[in-house]
This record gives C-alpha cells, structure tokens and sequence, in this order.
C-alpha cells in the first residue's frame, strides 16, 4: 500500500543521500559510531512512507531474530521488533489521517472478533484504572496499542492483497527454518542431551517453551505452503524441507506444550472438515471447568499435593515424561503452585484484578506452602503458566470470558469461512490459520504467550487473516 506519491523520486534521493553523508561525515568527526548507523533508520523511514509494506516485511523478518537488550544493554527491548512496531503503528495512524474517506474503518470495528478485542482493551483499560500500581501497569496498556496496531490493525488492510499473505508465511518459515537449522547444529554438538536444551537456542529465545512454541504454531503454515506448492517443483521441495526440519526442531525443542499444540493443529484440522472445530473448543474450555469445580469440592485440590523432596529436574527427556504423568516433576508441580494461587486471588479481586503486571507482586501470600516446589522462589518473576488464569488474576472475571469467547469466536467464524470460501487457496490459508492458533492456544494454555512479541504477533495476525477473508467471502470491501 502506497501511503504517498512522491512526484519527484529523484529530488527525494538526493536529500537523503545528502543527509546520510552528512551524518556519516559528522560521526566520524565526533567519532561516534551510532551517528555513522543513523542513515540506516532514515532510508527505512524514507521507504516505509513510500512503501509501508517495506517496514512490514521486515517486522515479520525480524520476529524470530528479534533479540531482548537486557543482558547485553540493560534495556528491557526487544530488538529490532519493538522499534519496527512502533514505527509501523504512526504510521497506520497517518494512514488513517490520508485514507479516512476511503477505508472503512466501520466495517472493520464491527465484525466479531474485532468487537471482541476491542473489548478485552476496554477492559484492560478499566483494570489500569482501579490497579493498585496504575502507572506500572499502563506499560502494559501501552505495549498493547503498539502490538495490536501492527499485527493487526494494519494487516487487515494489508492482507487484502493474497500475495501479502503469502510472502509473510514465507519470510517467517524461511527464516524459521534457517535458525532451527543452527540451534539443531549446536544442539548436536551436545548431543541433544534434555538438560542442555537452553544453552543452543539463545540469544533467540528465552527459554526452550518459547522456542517450541513458536516451532509448533508455523509447523501449519509451512504444511499450508507445501498443500499451495505445485508437486515437485521447487518452492514443493523447499517446504518439504521446512517442514521437516521445523518437526525435528519442534521434538528437539523437548517442549511438551509444543508437542501437544502441533497434535491439536492436527485435531483441529479434521474437526474444521467436519464442522465440529467451534464444538471441539467449546467442548474442551467445558472440560477445563468441569475439573477445575470438581477439585475445588471439599478442598480436593489438597489430595494432589507433590512431595517436596521428589519434585526435581529429571536429565531425560524419557524420565521427564514419566515423571509428568505421575505429577512428580517440577515444572508442573510449579504449575499447580501458581494455578492454586491465582485462583485463590481471584476471590479478593474478582471483577478488575490485581491488575495487569502485578501478579508477581501479590501472588505469593495466596501460596500453600504443601504445594511449593524447589523453584518457588520465582527469580525470573514469571507469572500464572496459563492464559485463562493470567487474564482473572490480572483483569478479573471479565478478561477471562472475553478471551474464551474470542477463542470461540476465532474457531466459530473462522469454520463458517473456510466452508464459504470457493478459491482453494484462500481455502488453504484459512485452515492453515487455524491450525496455527489451535497450536498457539494449547501452547498458551500452559503459559502467557500472547504477550511476547514471538508469538502473540502471529496471533493477532493470524486473526487479521481471518477477518479479511471473512469480508472476501462475503464480498465486503474494506476500501472504496
């Protein structure tokens, strides 16, 4: 989308050509380096108003190379996401100021799942407001403007055009792939050894949660992008390639969220085929509730408390998986710890929360002592290990339905598209859509992915998607 035509681009080159000696004349002058880099964030600014797809590109780029400055700068930023995003959202508000008479900015506010997340904004919101720390928890408000703007906002007038859609599955697969090509070489180096997962996959993910996360939810689209390939021609042999080696990663990723998520894409595939994806959901969310009621009769909870000195890090992937089934190892045993928590919290701030950011605060005098693990000391400050508890601690009663009836909605109107839809490549996309955000919710069942920029970008624009062809199947224009 061409935001401005320039009319002399030669004029325009010029200037900045000019500018950019300038300031690599001046930093060499004062001898800093960082004046001499300014010219590359012009040209991308000076691009991104000729062209903003240019700036997205390279958001959807940068995502899984995007790195967190704290230990190396002692800036809490992602980079070079973070800026992108912020660059990208004044830019879609310029476009809005230019384009208003063109792009119905009414239609889009008014379908489902946008209605559903403006509202869960609202809410947060009111959350901020009566949080006992407003100001630290309106950083949280704030980063949800600059996240949901770009992955967004802005891509529901972008993916108008199909081919944008295509060639950002294809940036992120591609370098996807690339990564999980490195961190499998280090990985191998030690043997693929369980207790040394962390160490190959940084500095691009935190932790190995985050690494099989992000793995299992592109292994759909990589598996769309193979269905849209014509047989043995050479974007087919590519995403053979891809694919293969986004499951071998997603196994080595040692992530049993993961593991599950590319399971339940798979589910949630056939259930889509058969028109039983919103009843799946819904029958799952049921399921949830029905135990959650049964262990909190007569205080049952307290039968399943782990023994303190069994609860350890088992150095195999086999005796970690052993130990998950019989509820000895320590990562869930730390999960029943802050689930129990928050679920005691949620009685003292029922309807606004603690508010967002101040689990870490609060939580730990909701504790029970039986239920603490050898890593209940929590130095990392993470917070509840499931989206649904996140959102009650935090934001209260409200926040929590608002998001189990946006997953109901995305699987709901997303099901009634790909049924609607004649073309079968927007056929494919929608269900490879899908796919991805079955992934992404078991995944965020057990932890608060929607909040890192890894995955909650593919989330919201996996939502953009939908939308989009949600109007396209019915033939609603967004812009005149």
């Amino acid at each position: 989308m061409v935001l401005v035509e320039w009319q002399n681009t030669k004029f325009q080159f010029m200037v900045g050509a000019f500018v950019s000696i300038c300031l690599l004349v001046l930093g060499l002058l004062l001898n800093q380096p960082i004046v001499c880099l300014l010219p590359i964030p012009l040209c991308i600014l000076i691009l991104s108003v000729k062209d903003i797809r240019i700036p997205f590109y390279l958001l959807v780029f940068s995502l899984p190379l995007s790195l967190n400055l704290q230990d190396k700068a002692h800036i809490n930023l992602d980079f070079p996401d973070v800026p992108l995003m912020l660059l990208l959202t004044a830019l879609f508000i310029f476009i809005a100021l230019i384009n208003h008479a063109t792009i119905s900015f009414r239609k889009i506010v008014s379908h489902p799942i946008v209605i559903i997340v403006l509202l869960s904004f609202a809410w947060t919101a009111v959350s901020v407001v009566f949080s006992p720390e407003p100001l630290f928890s309106s950083k949280y408000l704030a980063k949800k403007v600059w996240f949901l703007i770009p992955f967004l906002f802005l891509p529901i007038l972008l993916f108008r055009q199909t081919k944008i859609i295509v060639r950002s599955a294809q940036i992120i697969v591609g370098i996807l792939s690339i990564i999980a090509v490195i961190i499998l070489v280090r990985f191998s180096a030690l043997g693929f050894r369980f207790e040394d997962v962390h160490d190959p996959i940084q500095p691009f993910f935190m932790n190995h949660v985050m690494y099989g996360s992000m793995l299992s939810c592109i292994v759909p689209i990589c598996f769309g992008a193979l269905l849209l390939s014509r047989k043995l021609s050479m974007q087919w042999m590519i995403a053979i390639a891809c694919l293969a080696v986004l499951l071998i990663a997603t196994y080595f990723s040692y992530s049993r969220a993961a593991w599950m998520g590319v399971v339940f894409g798979a589910c949630i595939y056939v259930c889509v085929r058969w028109k039983l994806a919103h009843i799946a959901m819904l029958s799952f969310m049921g399921l949830v509730l029905a135990g959650v009621l049964w262990m909190s009769t007569n205080n049952k909870y307290l039968e399943f408390k782990p023994q303190f000195e069994k609860t350890i890090m088992h150095e195999s992937i086999m005796d970690h998986l052993l130990a998950t089934i019989q509820g000895t190892d320590i990562s869930s045993a730390e999960r029943y710890y802050r689930w129990i928590a928050a679920i005691r919290m949620c009685n003292d701030h029922p309807l606004t929360g603690v508010g967002p950011n101040n689990f870490y605060d609060y939580y730990k005098s909701y504790t029970i002592t039986s239920f603490r693990t050898w890593v209940s000391r929590n130095p990392e400050k993470s917070t509840t290990h499931n989206y649904f508890l996140f959102m009650l601690v935090e934001q209260g009663y409200p926040a929590m339905i608002l998001y189990a009836i946006l997953i109901f909605f995305i699987f709901w109107f997303g099901e009634k598209t790909y049924h609607r839809l004649q073309d079968r490549q927007h056929k494919i996309i929608v269900m490879s859509v899908l796919c991805m955000i079955a992934a992404l919710f078991i995944n965020n069942f057990f932890s608060e992915l929607l909040e890192a920029d890894k995955i909650g970008s593919l989330f919201y624009m996996g939502l953009a998607v939908l939308v989009v062809m949600d109007f396209s199947s019915r033939e609603i224009p967004i812009v005149d």
